[in-house]
């Protein structure tokens, strides 16, 4: 008789959900199960899984599953930063959630935001498990509460779940209480302009995310010279009121912009510029009503 699945016993309890629902489930119970805390433990969900031994390898895809003797082994690419080692491990820990994983590889290739993907997409559904178990919704909406909008507490909070900070900043635009937007730029050039010796790098929309009525951003839209995102690529720490305009949208609603640079190392091993910029619609200030005098 075949052994059913977590998610395949997860679809059996919630059968008018979704499949990202249900993977969501599985991952939460497991940390209850395991009362696991943040930063969560990788080594514990994954041997509570049945996975043996976790190697670092220098491998071209960023991890893989690989049944051997019986038993799981996990493979993680040695030259990525351990946060994102974390985050491709319990990736490939949601694998073990799903269908099928003990008779066949799988292998992480690329980051969640990169290339889209069906939502009952196996490598899309161990993204939504990894998401669960290193950054638990239990525990991060609270934490979420008392954290301040910005770099500083979404840096905070990567810290205190040992995620990376893109990670970190897609959970918390989808709990954040308010309408917010996570855009990621990186310097470069347009399909036309390859090739071209003259054509100079600008910063370029890579992916757009966000929680609330937000206009489409369209790939490749380009930072206006000398606004805010360009300032945040020469290092400035950006904080101040801004509009989608700099973007080159047409949406003149003041926002609270707070935009950074990160750098981070590419799958190929370089170190490539990136802005990470999240905005908020502009908190309007309570106008404090004057005192009254005695006469």
């Amino acid at each position: 008789m075949k052994q059913l699945s977590l998610l395949e016993h997860a679809r059996l309890r919630f059968p008018q959900r979704p499949d990202a629902y249900c993977v969501e489930r599985v991952a939460a119970e497991t940390l209850q199960e395991l009362d696991e805390h943040p930063p969560v433990s990788l080594e514990v969900v994954a041997s509570y899984r049945g996975i043996g031994e976790i190697k670092l390898a220098p491998l071209p895809v960023a991890g893989c599953l690989i049944p051997v003797g019986g038993q799981l082994v996990m493979r993680l690419r040695r030259d990525d930063s351990p946060r994102r080692r974390r985050f491709t491990g319990f990736h490939e820990v949601g694998h073990s959630f799903l269908p099928g994983y003990r008779v066949q590889i799988s292998q992480r290739c690329a980051s969640p935001s990169a290339v889209p993907r069906a939502a009952d997409d196996p490598e899309a559904l161990s993204d939504v498990a990894a998401a669960q178990l290193l950054l638990p919704e239990h525990f991060f909406a609270n934490d979420l509460v008392d954290t301040p909008f910005g770099w500083l507490g979404i840096t905070a909070l990567a810290e205190a779940y040992e995620a990376s900070l893109l990670a970190t900043a897609y959970r918390a635009v989808r709990y954040w209480p308010e309408p917010m937007l996570l855009v990621v730029l990186e310097p470069g050039l347009r399909k036309q302009e390859s090739g071209h010796p003259d054509a100079v790098p600008r910063l370029r929309v890579r992916s757009s995310f966000g929680s609330g009525p937000w206009p489409f951003i369209p790939k490749n839209k380009s930072a206006g010279d000398g606004g805010p995102l360009d300032r945040a690529l020469a290092g400035e720490l950006v904080n101040e009121t801004a509009t989608l305009q700099d973007l080159g949208i047409s949406d003149s609603r003041l926002l609270e912009l707070s935009a950074r640079a990160f750098p981070y190392r590419g799958d190929d091993g370089e170190i490539r510029q990136r802005v990470l910029a999240v905005y908020r619609p502009r908190q309007r200030q309570r106008i404090a009503s004057p005192r009254t005098t005695a006469a």
